[in-house]
């Protein structure tokens, strides 16, 4: 029994020759030689890569350094131009005293110089305060006005008017206008095209829309010189219009600035049928009436005399009776074959 549980022990290996030993060390060197060199190739290209990034980098640094000086510089000159913006600005009010609805009141026009003076302290003083509300520095803008109109048109429509005697009379008033204040202008753009005014206006407009200086524009003009086209080219929430007639609604869709200065100007008169001027000139009467037989229309024209004339006419008639003078009148009738008939009291003429 001791016999069986003996185990029998290999036989041991044979021991290894020089030459064995020697191509273990081969093997051994190789892998050694190919870890390094695995080991040098990814240094390599690891130091490429730093030496990359650090260009990167420093391009990087260049290009933030670079903006950061124009950044500085814009600043610089966004505060210069600030500061310059800040020491002039002002507000451009633009009047086409042609248009209907912005005659200056007969008190400014017909005094002359005075008149023109009184105009102009009067248009600075609403204007202030129409900008209060809007700016805090409202008492330290410059105002700028331009006035346009064709002041011989405009002289002949007063005299027509009874208002002023000459063209003299115009001129004093928008020389005082001038002379009041350095900055207000009244310009006159001569007798040429008609709407001449309304030209410069909307010149100025585009010149004026883009300056950094302008603080407001105020606009007094014709609707139809400043159509919603051209309004929407313009700065709008720096913009205001003067209104003297209801605005047309194109108008009052946009978000604009109205207001009105009924101190200054006087809005048209209603329209009203021509009359022959002078103190003794008859007054005429247009009435229509249709003729029941030939279903004509005529037009009777009668002249309109105070007592006083009707009486010297009665003594004219030498005693006749005077119901005829009165009932006198002039019947211009137009018949179903175009014929017109002229019936001038007592004699009557026909024409085809």
């Amino acid at each position: 029994m001791a016999e069986q549980a003996l185990t029998v022990a290999p036989p041991a290996p044979p021991p290894l020759t020089y030459r064995d030993r020697l191509a273990q060390f081969r093997i051994l060197e190789e892998k050694r030689y190919e870890l390094i060199e695995e080991l040098l190739e990814k240094l390599e290209k690891t130091e490429a890569r730093l030496t990359q990034t650090e260009l990167d980098l420093q391009s990087e640094q260049n290009v933030r350094r670079t903006l950061q000086n124009e950044v500085v510089e814009a600043k610089d000159r966004e505060n210069a131009l600030a500061a310059k913006q800040a020491r002039r600005p002002f507000v451009l009010v633009l009047v086409d005293a042609d248009a209907e609805g912005f005659l200056f009141q007969d008190k400014y026009i017909t005094r002359r110089a005075q008149g023109g003076e009184a105009l102009a302290d009067e248009l600075l003083l609403r204007l202030r305060e129409y900008l209060r509300p809007l700016y805090e520095d409202a008492e330290t803008l410059d105002i700028v006005v331009r006035v346009y109109a064709n002041l011989e048109g405009m002289a002949n429509y007063l005299v027509r008017e009874g208002k002023v005697r000459n063209l003299g009379q115009l001129r004093a008033c928008s020389t005082g206008f001038c002379g009041r204040i350095s900055s207000f202008d009244w310009v006159d753009v001569g007798v040429g095209k008609e709407g001449a005014a309304a030209r410069k206006v909307r010149e100025n407009l585009s010149f004026y829309a883009s300056n950094t200086h302008v603080r407001h524009i105020i606009l007094a003009c014709s609707p139809a010189d400043v159509p919603p086209t051209f309004l929407n080219t313009l700065p709008l929430e720096k913009t205001t219009i003067v209104e003297t007639l209801p605005l047309p609604s194109a108008l009052v869709a946009l978000p604009i600035k109205t207001t009105k200065l009924p101190t200054l100007f006087t809005p048209p008169p209603p329209s009203k049928s021509p009359k022959v001027r002078g103190r003794n000139a008859p007054q005429l009467q247009l009435s229509q009436q249709e003729d029941p037989d030939g279903g004509a229309t005529w037009l009777v024209i009668r002249p309109e005399r105070s007592k006083s004339q009707g009486a010297a006419l009665r003594r004219r008639a030498g005693g006749r009776d005077g119901s005829e003078d009165e009932d006198s009148s002039l019947s211009i009738s137009i018949g179903p074959d175009n014929t017109v008939s002229v019936d001038g009291g007592r004699r009557r003429r026909i024409m085809n």
